[in-house]
């Protein structure tokens, strides 16, 4: 139970309230201070993680009177939501007071599968009757399947369901969906509530969040659980003469914080047959077609032809690449633009995505642009199938002895004007002492080495473009910061309006960076194997923990209800710039 330590009138002991608890509920972690009026520095806790989510944070302070003394106690008192099973022992507790460093004894947690009838009340004068029972408040994983294929597209609903009165909640634990690409849908800001019958009593249900799921690998997953901390309300049941007084104007009830969490979710993930798979099979599950076009049939060589592939279906399109196209010699080739339209369909995602290139021909005569075709692989039929667009004809016009000589002439806006008349010259005349070397003069090396300065300059930016072009490392490298600032400008533009994309925003502009400096696919890029390389290009643990804590804050943030509290946009956009330049900084040592 507790821990204490003596030194100069000082007292320092920690204790649980309460040391047993069931899955989801909160408990409190309190460091009682006593003999100083504060601590020198904030209490140092030991790693809960692995059984405990941390909610908050309160202080509260007493003063005590006894045989003419007078005794202070400070107590820090820290919220966690349980999220495993077990019995856990959580470590000492450092505190630094008067000068003098002190640890607490370790303490036991019991978090069981049946919560007591009180789960969610701090406070040992409440009667345990008045507590709510686990099945007046809990959440639910609702799954449209549990068993899928690699990229197979699983909707979850988290619900919650209530038998008392909820007045607010905010979701304190978002679950990391390690192994899934997350999509999210979209749902009403104010959730619409239903009524419904379970077991014989009923219940007001709705929607917390809805996001759709792509595995992106075989094996076993697990949906971890989502928890809510939820202001509820409830009678109080044991009124004395003032509470039936007040209770006439309603101001009988009580008012505390509540935690649940939903279970843990088992998700079988089969991977895509081998019998039958197509040459140009890229892992797409869905369904999917293919359409091309080209904004004109004729072309004058060295003028620029837009050409269009359209991809429509299901599944997860946003993780879909470009198909590869084996463009004729007789055009160079620039990279496509991607633009897409995606959105819930039925009961998964479904939309478009486009990709167009812009092609300039460089050999007049009849081109034909190939045929291009994406395959995917149907769960519902367990079969593959392939969308073919037909080849393209191009007819390119102009002469090739003239498109190489234009492609290869400097054009020039300034015409030799022949020069009739010649002015006499009115200005005073310019002397120089005679016997003058004109190779020492400043002007004359100045003329001379301007030149190859000017050639050395071209060379290196040359060069520079040529690897840019060709080290898809080095151009990511370049461009990682500046895109990471436009996103960062787009977020600051959705901060009044749009809190969703704002964080969505941010979250994408941290991310986008680090994929961009770790020359990795931001798409489907895990937490874990991110953490991993950059550790090992150099980045420390302290930065790491601050990355993935504000990716944490700004998911939290997108999914929050309306009204619940958040950091003011400034700051938040301060943090992900500094984040940057740290990450920046470690990768570059």
């Amino acid at each position: 139970m507790a821990a204490p330590a003596h030194a100069q009138e000082v007292e320092v002991r920690a204790f649980l309230s309460p040391e047993k608890v069931g899955w989801g509920a909160q408990f409190v972690l309190n460091v009682e201070v006593r003999g100083a009026q504060q601590a020198d520095a904030e209490p140092v806790l030991p790693d809960m993680e692995e059984f405990g989510q941390y909610l908050g944070s309160g202080t509260s302070s007493s003063v005590q009177f006894s045989n003419g003394r007078t005794s202070v106690a400070l107590t820090y008192q820290y919220r966690f939501q349980a999220v495993r099973e077990g019995v856990f022992e959580i470590g000492p507790v450092k505190v630094t007071a008067g000068g003098r460093t002190y640890e607490t004894e370790p303490l036991s947690l019991v978090v069981s599968d049946t919560p007591a009838p009180r789960d969610g009340i701090v406070g040992a004068e409440e009667d345990p009757a008045d507590g709510i029972a686990a099945d007046d408040l809990f959440i639910e994983t609702e799954v449209s399947r549990t068993r899928v294929f690699e990229n197979e597209a699983v909707v979850v609903e988290y619900r919650i369901f209530t038998r008392v009165t909820v007045e607010s909640y905010r979701i304190s634990m978002l679950p990391q969906a390690t192994g899934f690409w997350t999509e999210r849908l979209e749902q009403p800001d104010a959730p619409e509530v239903e009524r419904v019958v379970r077991d014989g009593s009923e219940y007001l249900t709705a929607t917390v969040r809805r996001v759709a799921l792509f595995p992106t690998g075989s094996g076993e997953r697990t949906l971890e659980p989502l928890g809510i901390e939820a202001q509820v309300r409830v009678p109080n049941r044991r009124r004395g003469s003032f509470d039936d007084l007040f209770g006439a104007f309603g101001f009988a009830d009580r008012r505390f914080p509540v935690t649940v969490a939903s279970r843990p979710v088992a998700i079988e993930v089969l991977p895509t047959p081998a019998e039958g798979r197509p040459g140009s099979f890229t892992g797409h599950v869905g369904r999917l077609d293919v359409s091309t076009s080209v904004d004109r049939n004729e072309v004058a060589a060295n003028e620029a032809l837009a050409f269009r592939v359209d991809v429509t279906g299901t599944g997860n399109l946003r993780s879909l690449g470009a198909p590869e196209i084996d463009f004729p010699d007789e055009f160079e080739v620039f990279p496509p633009e991607t633009t897409e339209k995606i959105a819930p369909r039925g009961g998964g995602i479904g939309g478009s995505r486009g990709y167009e290139y812009v092609l300039i021909p460089r050999v007049p005569g009849n081109v034909t642009i190939p045929a291009v075709e994406v395959s995917y692989f149907d769960p519902r039929s367990r079969t593959y199938g392939t969308s073919r667009a037909p080849p393209v004809e191009v007819a390119v016009t102009g002469d090739a002895a003239a498109a190489g000589a234009e492609s290869g002439a400097v054009r020039s806006a300034v015409e030799p004007i022949r020069e009739e008349i010649r002015f006499i010259r009115i200005g005073p005349p310019e002397l120089r002492p005679a016997g003058a070397r004109l190779y020492a003069t400043a002007g004359f090396w100045i003329v001379l080495l301007l030149p190859l300065a000017a050639v050395a300059v071209a060379a290196a930016v040359r060069r520079h473009r040529d690897r840019i072009e060709g080290d898809v490392a080095y151009a990511r490298v370049r461009r990682a910061r500046r895109m990471a600032r436009r996103r960062l400008a787009r977020a600051k533009g959705l901060a009044a309006g749009d809190a969703a994309g704002f964080y969505a925003e941010v979250a994408g502009a941290l991310q986008g960076f680090l994929a961009d400096r770790l020359n990795v696919a931001e798409a489907g890029l895990l937490r874990e194997e991110a953490g991993r390389l950059a550790r090992r290009r150099g980045v420390s643990g302290e930065t790491l923990e601050r990355l993935f804590g504000c990716l944490d804050d700004c998911d939290r943030q997108r999914f929050a209800p309306a009204g619940a509290g958040r950091e003011p946009p400034e700051r938040v956009i301060e943090r992900a710039a500094a984040l940057m330049a740290d990450l920046a900084r470690e990768l570059s040592a």
